[in-house]
Parts: C-alpha cells; sequence; structure tokens
C-alpha cells in the first residue's frame, strides 16, 4: 500500500506544478519572496487584454476574483491596491465571491494583495484601453511562520473549556489523526491502557464522561482493535473538552464533557476530500444546492484493516464502516439542519467455541452498531436565540465470544431525543440561557442466563439483562453577568428526572462560575457544582444503559475547581498560555465490585460506591499559528473509593500523567512533531493463590514518543499533504497483566506494540 501512495504522489507531482516550479504566466514577474500565483483569463487572452468590451466612452477597470491557491476559496475582505502609472493608487476589498473592480487607466499598472495567513501578491499588468477583467489571482497560503489570521474575540463566558482547533484534531503525533483522541493528550486525563480509548477523567470512571457532536450523544467514539474514531476526522471543525464544570444545557455525566462541531460547508462549489492511509480509506463530498441556500455533506471511512486480518488469521474476520450526513437549508430566519452518523463493527470467530447453554444468539461474536438522526432548527426568534432539534436512534450490541464472556449477552436499544434552548440578552451586562431536553430508551436485552427458569434465572434477572423503559428529562435557566470588563459571573440551576419501570428520582443541579481579571492577560477562574447520572458500566457499550435505578441508586458528584489563566511572554514574541487548575470532587458511582470476575449478568457484578477525587493541572501552550508550536500538560492527581468500608486506590488512579506535544513547520511545506508521554502505573488485583487474599500492585510506569513527519503541496486547484507516523518510537512495554504464582514468582503480561503509518489526504 506504501508503494501505491509514493506512485501516486509522483504522478500527482509530475502532471501539476508545485508551489515551487516558479511564475506560470510567461513575461510575468513576482516580487522577491512573494508566493507564486497566477492570472486565467477567459479565452485565452493575455494579461492586459479586455475580455469582456466595454461601451464606448466608459473608463476602464480591473476585475476579477481573489481565490487561495490550492483549496479554490474566495477570500473575502482581501485588501487590493492597484498602482497607476502616474503614482495614483486605488483601492478596495474583494467581496463575498472574492470578488474585486478598481477604475484604472490604460498603461501600467501595479497590483499588490494582501490577506492574512497568506503570502503578499504583487504583478505587473499592461492594461488596455477597455480595461482587464475576469482575471482569476490565487494566492499562497503561508506555510510557515503565521499561517493564520489573529481574532480578537469576546471574553470566555461560559464554563472553562479547553478548545482544540481543526489542525490539532489532525495533527498531533500520537492520535492516529483521529479528533477524540487528541483527548488523551490533555490535562485531566488518564488512560487506561495504550492504545485503547477508554479515558477516566478526574478520577471518575471512563463511562462517567459524555461524548457530543453536534449537541448529539456518541454511544460508541471509536471502532474496535486498534481502527479509527465513528467520525471522519476532516468532518469536524472544532472540539470542546471540559474536564469538569461544563456548560448548563449539558448534563446528565457526573465527569467531563468532550463536545465536538461539524464543520459548516461551503455554499460556493463542489469540495471533495480523500485519504488513503496503510490502514484505512475514506472521504468527503461537499455541494451547495438550491443557489446556494442549502448545502449537502456526506464523509465515510472503510478500513481494511479488517481485510488484512482476515487473510492472515485463521481464528478471526474483522470487519467495520462508518458514515456522516449533513444537510442544511436556510429556512425563515434561521437554518435547518439534518445530521445522521452511524457505525458497525464485526469481529466473528471462524470456529466458535461451544455454548454450553441453549440460546438463539449467533456464536463467536463481538459486534456493535450504532444510527443517530437529528433534525435540529436554530435562528433568531423573539429578538434571541432558539435552538429547537429532535433526534432518533437505533443501538445494537452483541458479545457471544466465550473468550471475552463466559456465556452470550446482546441488546437493543431505540431512542427518541428532543431539545430546547433560547437564548436572550436582557441588557448590555445580562444574558439569559434556558431550555430543556428528554431522551427516551427502550431496551430489548437477551441473555443466556437470564433466560433459564428457576433459581438460576431469578439470580440473573437483573435490570441489565429485562425488557425495560428509562426516561430522562431536565429543564435549565442560566445567567451570564458581565460587570464591566473584569468580571464574569456564571450562575445556573439545573433538575434532571430519571424514571426506568417503577423506579423514579430527580436530581437538583446548581452551578457557578466566576471569571476575574487581575491583570490584562490574567484571569483567576473557579466553578462549583453538583452533577447527577443514571447507573452505568464503568466503560460504556452501546445498548447496555439506563438500567439498575432502584438497585443503585444516582450517580452523584459535587465538584469544585479553582485556577489561573494567563498570557506569558505576550511582548518578546513567546506568546504562550498558561492554565492551572486545582480540583477536588467527592463521588458517588457504580464499580464493578470484584475485578477478578467479569461476568456482566452476575446480581453482584456492580455495586454503588463513595469515592473522591483531587489535584492539580497544568497546560503550558503555544498556538499553533506559530512556526513552533505545542503544548505541556502535567496533572497530578488521586482518585480513590471506599470499597468495604476501606479507603483504597481506585482502578483508575495514576498519580503523575505528563504530554508533552511539539511541532515545527519549516519552510516549502515540511513540519515534523511529536509527542512524549508518561504515565505512572494504576492498581491492578493480584490474587495471590497461597493465602487466597487479593492484593493490589502498581502497574508499571508507561513511557511513549511518538513521532510525525507532514510535507503540504499546494497546486492551483487542490491540496495534498502527505504524512508519516511512527507510534511508540521507544519500543515501551505495556504491561497490562500481573499474576502471582503458587511458588511466589510474579509473571507479568505485556506487549510492545509499535505502529507505522503513512498516509495522503487530497483537498480540491
Amino acid at each position: 500500500m506504501s508503494g501505491s501512495i509514493l506512485a501516486a504522489l509522483l504522478v500527482a507531482v509530475a502532471l501539476d506544478a508545485g508551489p515551487d516550479a516558479g511564475a506560470e504566466d510567461a513575461g510575468e514577474t513576482t516580487e522577491a519572496g512573494a508566493a507564486d500565483a497566477d492570472v486565467q483569463v477567459d479565452a485565452g487572452e493575455e494579461a492586459g487584454a479586455s475580455a469582456d468590451a466595454e461601451s464606448p466612452g466608459s473608463a476602464p477597470a480591473l476585475s476579477g476574483r481573489i481565490l487561495a491557491r490550492g483549496t479554490r476559496e474566495p477570500l473575502v475582505g482581501a485588501q487590493v491596491r492597484a498602482i497607476l502609472g502616474n503614482g495614483v493608487t486605488q483601492d478596495t476589498e474583494t467581496d463575498e465571491s472574492g470578488g474585486f473592480t478598481l477604475p484604472v487607466r490604460s498603461g501600467p499598472c501595479e497590483v499588490h494583495v494582501r490577506y492574512p495567513g497568506f503570502e503578499p501578491f504583487f504583478r505587473k499588468f499592461d492594461v488596455g484601453e477597455h480595461g482587464a477583467s475576469d482575471l482569476v489571482l490565487r494566492l499562497q497560503p503561508r506555510l510557515t511562520g503565521d499561517r493564520y489570521e489573529t481574532l480578537v474575540t469576546a471574553t470566555p463566558e461560559r464554563a472553562p473549556a479547553v478548545p482544540v482547533q481543526r489542525e490539532e484534531l489532525t495533527h498531533t503525533p500520537g492520535a492516529f489523526g483521529d479528533p477524540f483522541r487528541v483527548v488523551e493528550s490533555l490535562p485531566g486525563v488518564v488512560q487506561a491502557i495504550w492504545p485503547l480509548p477508554m479515558y477516566a477523567i478526574r478520577g471518575a470512571n471512563p463511562g462517567n464522561t459524555g461524548f457530543f457532536i453536534d449537541g448529539v450523544r456518541a454511544p460508541a467514539l471509536f471502532h474496535f482493535a486498534l481502527g479509527p474514531s465513528v467520525i471522519h476526522p476532516f468532518f469536524l471543525s472544532e472540539m470542546q473538552f471540559f474536564p469538569g464544570g461544563y456548560p448548563i444545557e449539558y448534563g446528565r455525566y457526573v465527569s467531563g464533557i468532550v463536545s465536538a462541531r461539524t464543520a459548516a460547508p461551503a455554499t460556493d462549489r463542489l469540495h471533495v476530500s480523500a485519504d488513503v492511509r496503510l490502514f484505512d480509506a475514506g472521504g468527503i463530498v461537499a455541494t451547495p444546492f438550491d443557489n446556494g441556500r442549502g448545502t449537502v455533506a456526506a464523509a465515510g471511512r472503510y478500513s481494511y484493516t479488517g481485510l488484512a486480518l482476515s487473510a492472515f488469521s485463521s481464528a478471526y474476520s474483522l470487519d467495520y464502516w462508518d458514515y456522516q450526513l449533513r444537510v442544511e437549508h436556510r429556512l425563515g430566519p434561521g437554518r435547518l439542519t439534518l445530521f445522521a452518523f452511524g457505525s458497525g463493527d464485526s469481529l466473528q470467530q471462524r470456529h466458535p467455541d461451544p455454548i454450553p447453554l441453549a440460546s438463539n444468539i449467533q456464536p463467536g461474536l463481538a459486534q456493535l452498531m450504532f444510527h443517530r438522526a437529528q433534525l435540529r432548527w436554530d435562528g433568531g426568534v423573539l429578538g434571541g436565540h432558539l435552538l429547537a432539534s429532535a433526534l432518533v436512534g437505533l443501538d445494537d450490541s452483541t458479545v457471544s465470544n466465550t473468550q471475552l464472556f463466559n456465556l452470550p449477552i446482546s441488546s437493543r436499544m431505540l431512542m427518541a431525543a428532543p431539545r430546547l434552548g433560547l437564548g436572550w440578552r436582557l441588557g448590555r451586562w445580562v444574558d439569559l440561557d434556558v431550555g430543556g431536553d428528554a431522551e427516551v430508551q427502550r431496551f430489548r436485552p437477551r441473555s443466556a442466563l437470564a433466560s433459564l427458569g428457576g433459581g438460576l434465572g431469578n439470580y440473573y434477572q437483573t435490570d441489565l439483562f429485562r425488557d425495560r423503559s428509562a426516561l430522562s428529562a431536565g429543564g435549565y435557566a442560566g445567567l451570564t453577568i458581565k460587570a464591566g470588563d473584569r468580571l464574569r459571573v456564571t450562575p445556573g440551576l439545573r433538575y434532571d428526572g430519571y424514571f426506568e419501570e417503577n423506579a423514579q428520582a430527580g436530581a437538583l443541579s446548581p452551578r457557578l462560575s466566576l471569571r476575574y481579571r487581575v491583570a490584562s492577560e490574567t484571569w483567576l477562574k473557579g466553578h462549583v457544582g453538583q452533577f447527577s447520572q443514571m447507573p452505568s458500566l464503568p466503560v460504556g457499550v452501546p445498548g447496555f444503559e439506563g438500567f439498575g435505578l432502584q438497585s443503585y441508586g444516582l450517580q452523584q458528584s459535587r465538584q469544585g475547581s479553582l485556577g489561573v489563566e494567563t498570557g506569558v511572554g505576550g511582548r518578546d514574541g513567546a506568546d504562550l498560555s498558561l492554565d492551572t487548575n486545582i480540583f477536588y470532587q467527592r463521588l458517588h458511582v457504580t464499580d464493578v465490585r470484584n475485578s477478578l470476575s467479569l461476568d456482566p449478568q452476575g446480581r453482584d457484578f456492580l455495586e454503588p460506591r463513595a469515592g473522591e477525587s483531587y489535584g492539580l493541572e497544568i497546560m503550558l501552550r503555544r498556538p499553533m499559528r506559530h512556526r513552533l508550536y505545542g503544548w505541556l500538560s502535567y496533572t497530578l492527581s488521586r482518585s480513590l473509593r471506599v470499597v468495604d468500608g476501606v479507603i483504597a486506590p481506585s482502578d483508575w488512579d495514576q498519580r503523575h500523567v505528563l504530554n508533552l506535544v511539539t511541532g515545527y513547520r519549516f519552510p516549502r511545506g515540511y513540519a515534523a512533531s511529536a509527542r512524549f508521554h508518561y504515565n505512572t502505573g494504576r492498581p491492578y488485583a493480584v490474587w495471590d493463590p497461597r493465602s487466597g487474599w487479593v492484593d493490589y500492585q502498581r502497574l508499571p510506569a508507561f513511557p511513549q514518543l511518538d513521532l510525525r513527519g507532514d510535507k503540504r503541496f499546494v497546486f492551483d486547484r487542490y491540496l495534498m499533504d502527505v504524512y508519516v507516523e511512527l507510534v511508540n518510537a521507544t519500543m515501551s512495554r505495556e504491561v497490562f497483566d500481573e499474576k502471582l504464582q503458587t511458588d511466589g514468582t510474579m509473571v507479568q503480561r505485556a506487549y510492545r506494540l509499535v505502529l507505522p503509518s503513512i498516509g495522503v489526504h487530497l483537498e480540491w
């Protein structure tokens, strides 16, 4: 596959001159240091001739469009200056289509174009007596230095978040190019075992963290094994990570929130991108319709990792897929959007192990599948902003592989979820947000043991394996009070009600966030709040939710954090931002009772436990608009649980977690980046066969170095990114199991996994 990728690269380079190939129009000159650009004139006419003769007596004009080289995006607001032969200058800015028109006089003329994030453009023209029109000027994206426009935005007014932009989502080393894996490099996050994407945030269980895409809760984020995330990387524009104290419109999770937003398709023309990597291929197609009033975008990926496993393994076959669809159209004072996505995974034993009990579940199978479809309208109403949406979904999970569980289980879930939110600006200093949301779920699980009659069957008739309906509904109201430009106070109140069969519970969730500016770039911040959630498995599985309300009660947390945000070295060019937080939270969660017995069909599989976690989080960051960029994140924390009256470290307790991510952009479109990760070991239950006691040992620490190299080719009408990545270049050994032998020796089970990758991304 790597050979075919390199061959395609060489063919593409041969067919189209790259950015370093020189000026494309003979006879034209480019100022020193400026990037190449071309001038296209309809009907083959040279620059300086008139493409469309004007009426006699009309003044000559110079007109055309300014586009980004490679993407062909119109550059809106680009500064265009024409310097005439007599020294007179004419200035204008491009419109929404990138178009411009300047009155000129016949004779020599110099055109200068500037746009943030692009190399300055300069070219000479010999304008005829009728002017020159239909010119297409392409500006070269700046590949080194400050690549992006600096935007001056309002001070953050909502709950504090760690924003991650599109390029960080797809270029962070060690993340396999998948957006959600960037989370493991952020403060407050513990990865249970690399490379499995199970993340415990601030000491809670992985199942206590919510993941949302355009406000839609995602039941699963990643495919089996080392597969990618279920959303195409370039379908997303931004991700926000809330380790705690998330916004009032989110609810029903006691830990953090990861919220991703899809990119709105451009309305000017057809856009296509394609990706080919060693382990998968995918693409995105987006196009406008109805004269630009609407857009439609579709994306999907298929991994041939399954084909490779199927070809080389006589024991298993693997298959997985995903898709995304986004249709948007103007409707009244707002926009109507349909967003749908889904994913499917199947791991099948070629020769299934026999199942000891009769079951109508297909043996030797591990299968997960889900679909989500949301219809949303948002726009201006009654002097404010309204968002209304309706969501339907389907989850279907089956595990009958006896290597994972002794007996087969499955679950099918249908759900519907409406949401309504309104926001008003009540005055210059006060904003109001109110709304509500609900989620109705219908579960139909199957279990070989639960279908038995008699006492044994009754023992396994838990909520998790009973047909049931669950309803969660909540309402909220929040204020944002701005006392001048120094103080932001955000009080909020949310109430959530939970209903499952004959059980019901309610929880009030007051929240308060404060931000106070003590200097021009320094803010003190604080947050307190209370959160609730239905009982859940420690690690979320699609279709296995909404159970045990009467048996276990609600999961709850009370959180508090204090921190400082400040800029460092802004005047001398360092441009660093420092974000530090100390946090504390008390937890009441559903944990696995005995980590040595992982049978979810048992009545004693889970138990409610009290706990607490506290720690320090530090993030030092330099934005990606610089040639040298990256961040340093460090977490010092403790996570505790009360187990049989004894306070002990939780299964997710890692004392130290360090991530150093850095990248550098070289001239001519080259870039290199690296990530160093280090975490201390987490507690692990070890059974002593001699005494029958269970003791907890710390697994060894795990260091890891990931490397990545990129090269960008900018052609006239498309872009091509080529990259290579090596994950765990240090060949570090990950220990995932320890067993004590009868002779007293400790045996460790571990692996050294090194993951190389090479890929090509095309965008036109």
